[in-house]
């Protein structure tokens, strides 16, 4: 390490600051050797040298910063000369450390303004703006330009005014920022900084209605994927089921979402439930999670919202099938046709328990899925190997719900049960006995909550605001 060699406040000369210099093994730094071989076209000996100045400038920054902060007013290596630029007030005041370091590759650069000074502006600026992670206006030092730049955050601001009353907070703000730059005349600048675009998932797009993406693709369907916040901060996947409408009472006309209400349980938060990025439901409505009586409808966010989703389309009474399965699910049973093909199934009516037979083949779609498989996606903990999509079977037999030997992982958990014979609804996908994960098993046995029980159950919590329940069965319903 470099030491200070000389007493508080009495000048370094050359031979009071020893020379340190550490070296690196190649192996250690072998990408970084590559990339600037590559993009730098220097020998590997040159890429090793300027990463070692690199490790050794971060000594010399300490240094100049204690002992001759009035003077230092920062750094920064410039690769296409393969130097150290070290910017001061006063050069001769560090030039004992730019002598010190090994090698010779360091110049300093003569500036108006030292790092305290700017640091200190800097403070100023924040103070003045209130910066903070709600701030329209971010100060911060450039030390290659030896100044501060006053960063501003339109999209915050945007956001802000969108919510009205926080207008005159964005126009005191934008007075304060002046006045601030202002203040400091020469040595600050004001830039708008770019929004960066994020890179987190679960935002993707095929490019047609998928399990994991039917954004702006017509009206909210059954099998689509719905994520959910936990209170611990992560994520967990369900799938929607059928749209609801109810009549009369409290709620004339209103449009929901069914799901599985385990899909909910133990959330206290009321972060909205997401498809593909986008807030759509909100996070809790009206839940129970005892099967059969396992269910969720789920109100939009907002009028926005249910206009986009739902009232301001046609086709409201939809199932989507996709067809992407492999090894056991690809088979006669597997109606939908080409693979990778997104179709729409048109619900038209409904079927009580009693009705529902031993023997009938049924279809339920979902959106379980492994980011093995789907890397832009929210992992739902399907496993690798189970592709989201539309497959069908055969109904075992019933008791207080639909016992049937479709596969079906996690994610898939509030999907659609459908009979395409004759278009109707029968219930929802609550679980399976066999905690499988991955690709489709032999004896596969999963578990339906009856859309009779659903709607029934539904229509007498909200009997107090005279309002029923019921799967919407028509194009416009």
């Amino acid at each position: 390490m470099l030491a200070a060699a000389t007493m508080v406040g009495s000048p370094a000369v050359a031979d009071t600051v020893p020379s340190f210099h550490t070296a690196l093994d190649p192996a250690s730094v072998r990408e970084s050797v590559q990339y600037l071989e590559k993009t730098y076209k220097v020998t590997e000996q040159e890429a090793l040298r300027r990463l070692e100045l690199q490790n050794d400038a971060v000594k010399l920054d300490q240094s100049l910063r204690r002992d001759r902060g009035a003077e230092y007013g920062g750094m920064w290596l410039d690769q296409q000369e393969g130097r150290l630029v070290v910017a001061t007030t006063k050069p001769d005041s560090v030039a004992p450390y730019v002598q010190a370091m090994p090698g010779g590759n360091v110049r300093t650069q003569q500036v108006r303004y030292s790092l305290q000074q700017l640091t200190a502006a800097k403070g100023r600026l924040a103070a003045k703006v209130g910066a903070g992670p709600e701030a329209v206006y971010l100060p911060a030092v450039s030390e290659s330009e030896n100044r501060v730049v006053l960063w501003e955050r339109v999209w915050v601001a945007q956001g802000k005014t969108a919510a009205r009353a926080a207008g005159n907070t964005v126009g005191a703000e934008a007075d304060a920022a002046r006045a601030a730059v202002a203040a400091e005349k020469d040595m600050v600048v004001s830039r708008v900084l770019p929004d960066p675009k994020p890179l987190s998932t679960p935002n993707v797009d095929w490019g047609y209605c998928h399990p994991l993406d039917c954004t702006g693709r017509g009206p909210m369907r059954g099998g689509l994927r719905l994520d959910m916040k936990r209170d611990d901060g992560t994520w967990g996947g369900c799938s929607s089921a059928f749209n609801l409408r109810t009549t009369g009472g409290g709620f004339p006309g209103k449009g929901w979402v069914l799901t599985a209400g385990h899909c909910m349980r133990t959330k206290t938060n009321n972060t909205p439930t997401q498809h593909n990025g986008n807030d759509v439901l909100m996070q809790h409505g009206i839940e129970k999670s005892s099967y059969p009586y396992d269910y969720a409808a789920l109100p939009y966010v907002d009028d926005a919202a249910a206009t986009k989703w739902l009232e301001g389309q046609t086709g409201r009474n939809r199932v989507l099938k996709y067809c992407r399965n492999g090894g056991m699910d690809s088979n006669a049973d597997t109606p939908c046709g080409e693979q990778a093909q997104s179709r729409d199934e048109s619900i038209t009516g409904t079927h009580t328990l009693a009705e529902i037979k031993a023997g009938w083949i049924v279809c339920a779609s979902g959106s379980a899925s492994s980011v093995v498989n789907y890397p832009d996606s929210v992992d739902s903990g399907a496993g690798a190997g189970y592709l989201v999509g539309t497959r069908c079977g055969r109904v075992l037999s019933t008791d207080v719900g639909i016992n049937t030997d479709l596969c079906a992982r996690p994610g898939d958990s509030g999907g659609p049960l459908y009979n395409q014979a004759d278009h109707t609804a029968l219930g929802i996908l609550i679980g399976n006995q066999q905690s499988r994960s991955g690709p489709c098993q032999a004896g596969e046995l999963n578990n339906y909550a009856p859309i009779e029980t659903i709607t029934t159950d539904l229509s007498a919590r909200v009997a107090s605001k005279g309002s029923t329940f019921a799967v919407i069965t028509t194009p416009n319903g």
